[in-house]
């Protein structure tokens, strides 16, 4: 366990007190600043404040002079285990949650941690909505709120992003993917969803519900009344008007009101002025707040109503001018007065005042690249970036102007869960560029470019997950969710047909192993609606099999037999140029088949090992070789089952296809039990469980658990096949799963 420096520590034991740091130094009697000084590491605590921290936070009498030792900075009194009796030392380990992680302080808004908190621990509080105009800081509020109450949710405490949906059939799903859970058979997606939450002690952060307020608080209602122990935070520009909300307003930043305050220490303690001097700083390294700004600097705070956003994008410009020149030109750029803004749209005005004259102070080439970057959805890369408009722009290169952008605090630079820069708007920031593209004109190209550059990159993680790179091409591709459902949208409404063919086609294999089952039908669904969709037969052919997949391996076989013999039928209507399509639509129609008529699922799948040999298709050898060892394994034909799996496992090793290599390992592990050789069986269960963790497919992750436990129940291990059940159980918990042929109890 890696050690924390005392500052940290401090911070987290304040926080998880619910103390701000203005209460905690208030109890020490130091200043606030100083306090601020240590937990930020700028400063060491005298013995006096350790020994009186040491009181506050309960350290034995014991422990003290080592605890002291350890705040005035001596590493070697840093603790390296746990122990009961130093309780400085915080385990790092935490309930699940997917909170986002943040690359800039939070300045201010201690006070307001600790209330939300305080809410959310009352036992009679189920619902905290935070409400407020467009940059305030909801979003962050909720997250950092979340983040302070983590420990007190063994369950789990997950961040739902609502903002870049604008379907509301689509927000039960993103809550299921934020919560980790995988689409179960036969159960609508709310069920699942409540079935999933059930009596968990969840903490769950719902931002920006304003443009879906009736859906959420329709949902938000139906979730509280159905799991007892769940709570929510919302964030939106309006409460969601149900039984037992809680509305809290959240706060401008604080600003001197009637005077000059006396000293820079004395100034710091307004959070507007801080942010401002922070975020100047980012832009200008040698920017201080100093006697000779400060007034400039609380008067352009104060004409900003001191809203979070508006001081970051203003301070921002302080790398092109000083603060009375860049208050001279807000001056002539707004027409602001405090009469003005003291309503709610009247701040909506003086946000978007903000980022228009944000906007008008880019030059062309920075302006055209801002608008062009709104067609994103969650976020881009920069290689996104540059694919998208690298031809488009003839100056500065893409990287140069997105690199400006983020600068003047247009753009917010975060990172990804492997580590990797992402850039993304703010909401508000993104539809005022949104809306300036689409008066322009310029809109259909922008999006078709992000299309192209989509539908390419879909394109090329289909051919990559059947080989050695499919873990990192599956969690590109899922990354890249949002970017892939506008892309669909712009496809479908523009009546782009072949192009939404061809990603819908595309992400099939991605889609499957993240389990996006229902909305690849729902897309497929909204395709078959366009005129020209039967011109392109070879595609709808490919599509329809996988899709046809998906219900098979959900157990919905009716549907997958409706889909699998559509298929089958278009691919037969193309004669020689459907011959592909057709081998593919057989081998999985075989599947449907095995169990209801194995004499014809034989022939079929002879049928289509011929046509992928005559192709050269080496992965449609593996795929037909593999289901015809399924079928002689069926029929107890051992030796022929068993020659079958390993010549097709052979092939997908070549490929490098992890998830058929684990597929493939489950049939040979029950061939293996089945003939007594329990260690092999054991070998190719372990892999294919460690396989599916890899690419987080949690009912082949469920699976596995399952089929190490029958193994070792056959073996009469008792006690070892309860602990393979009970971990298949929480895995089929947390996700949603049902499994499938589970005992519920060992005799």
């Amino acid at each position: 366990m890696s050690d924390i420096s005392f500052g940290e520590w401090l911070k987290r034991r304040r926080k998880a007190a619910g103390l701000t740091q203005e209460q905690l130094a208030q109890q020490v009697s130091c200043s606030t600043i100083t306090l601020r000084k240590i937990e930020a590491e700028e400063r060491r605590p005298s013995e006096q404040i350790a020994g009186r921290l040491a009181e506050i936070f309960n350290v034995s009498q014991s422990e003290q002079t080592n605890f002291i030792r350890f705040a005035r900075g001596d590493l070697r009194f840093t603790p390296t285990e746990i122990k009961e009796d130093t309780p400085w030392h915080i385990s790092t380990k935490s309930p699940r949650s997917n909170l986002p992680a943040t690359v800039t302080s939070l300045i201010g808004r201690e006070q307001e941690i600790a209330l939300v908190r305080e809410y959310l621990l009352n036992p009679n509080i189920h619902l905290v909505t935070l409400i407020g105009p467009p940059g305030i800081g909801k979003t962050r509020l909720g997250l950092e709120a979340a983040r302070a109450i983590l420990p007190d949710f063994p369950d789990g405490v997950f961040f739902v992003a609502l903002a870049p949906l604008d379907d509301p059939s689509l927000i039960v799903p993103i809550i299921i993917q934020s919560l980790g859970y995988v689409e179960a058979k036969d159960q609508s997606l709310i069920k699942r969803l409540m079935d999933g939450i059930c009596d968990g002690q969840i903490l769950l952060v719902l931002d920006n519900c304003e443009h879906l307020i009736e859906d959420i608080a329709s949902l938000a209602s139906g979730l509280l009344s159905a799991c007892s122990r769940l709570k929510i935070i919302a964030t939106s520009r309006e409460s969601l008007r149900i039984p037992g909300e809680w509305v809290y307003a959240v706060p401008a930043l604080g600003l001197p009101k009637d005077q000059l305050p006396a000293d820079m220490d004395a100034a710091a303690q307004f959070p507007a002025l801080t942010l401002f001097a922070e975020r100047a700083r980012t832009a200008r390294p040698d920017f201080k707040l100093g006697a000779d700004n400060l007034r400039a600097v609380i008067s352009i705070c104060t004409q900003l109503d001191g809203l979070p956003l508006a001081i970051e994008l203003i301070a921002a410009r302080i790398r092109l001018m000083s603060p009375q020149m860049l208050l001279e030109r807000m001056t002539s750029q707004f027409v602001l007065s405090a009469d003005g803004m003291r309503s709610v749209s009247d701040r909506q005005k003086t946000l978007n005042n903000a980022i228009g004259w944000s906007y008008n102070f880019l030059l062309p080439e920075e302006q055209k690249m801002f608008i062009g970057l709104s067609v994103f959805s969650g976020g881009f890369t920069l290689e996104a970036a540059e694919a998208v408009f690298s031809n488009v722009f003839t100056g500065k290169p893409v990287s140069d102007l997105v690199a400006l952008l983020s600068d003047k605090s247009l753009l917010q630079r975060t990172l990804d869960a492997r580590g990797e820069v992402r850039f993304n708007m703010l909401v508000t920031i993104q539809q005022f560029a949104s809306d300036i593209l689409h008066r322009t004109g310029d809109e259909t190209q922008a999006r078709d470019l992000h299309l192209a550059y989509f539908l390419s990159l879909a394109e090329t993680g289909e051919r990559e997950i059947r080989g050695p790179r499919q873990v990192e091409w599956a969690d590109r591709i899922q990354d890249e969710q949002n970017n892939m459902r506008v892309a669909l949208e712009w496809a479908v409404s523009s009546r782009k047909t072949e192009a939404a063919l061809r990603l819908l086609s595309a992400l099939g294999w991605p889609w499957e192993i993240r389990g996006h089952y229902s909305e690849a039908q729902n897309w497929l669904d909204r395709i078959r609606t366009l005129s020209d969709v039967n011109e392109y037969p070879s595609l709808l052919s490919r599509i329809l099999s996988h899709i046809g997949r998906y219900h098979w391996t959900q157990e919905r076989f009716q549907e997958a037999y409706l889909l699998f013999k559509e298929s089958e039928a278009i691919a037969i209507q193309m004669r020689d140029q459907g011959e592909r399509e057709l081998a593919n639509a057989l081998n999985w129609f075989a599947l449907h088949q095995i169990e209801n008529d194995k004499d014809n699922a034989r022939r079929v799948l002879e049928q289509s090992l011929e046509l992928s040999t005559k192709h050269g298709d080496d992965w449609g050898i593996a795929l037909s070789t593999f289901h015809l060892g399924i079928l002689e394994g069926t029929l107890r034909h051992t030796d022929a089952a068993l020659s079958l799996l390993e010549k097709s496992l052979a092939i997908f090793h070549r490929f490098g296809d992890l998830f058929f290599i684990s597929r493939v390992s489950i049939f040979l592990g029950y061939l293996f039990m089945d003939r007594g050789q329990y260690d092999r069986a054991r070998q190719l269960f372990e892999q294919h469980l460690h396989i599916d963790t890899q690419l987080h497919f949690w009912d082949g992750i469920a699976s596995g658990w399952l089929n190490l436990g029958n193994l070792a129940r056959q073996q009469g291990d008792n006690e070892q096949a309860k602990a393979y059940y009970e971990q298949a159980r929480v895995v089929g918990r947390e996700h949603s799963l049902a499994i499938r042929n589970l005992p519920e109890q060992i005799l």
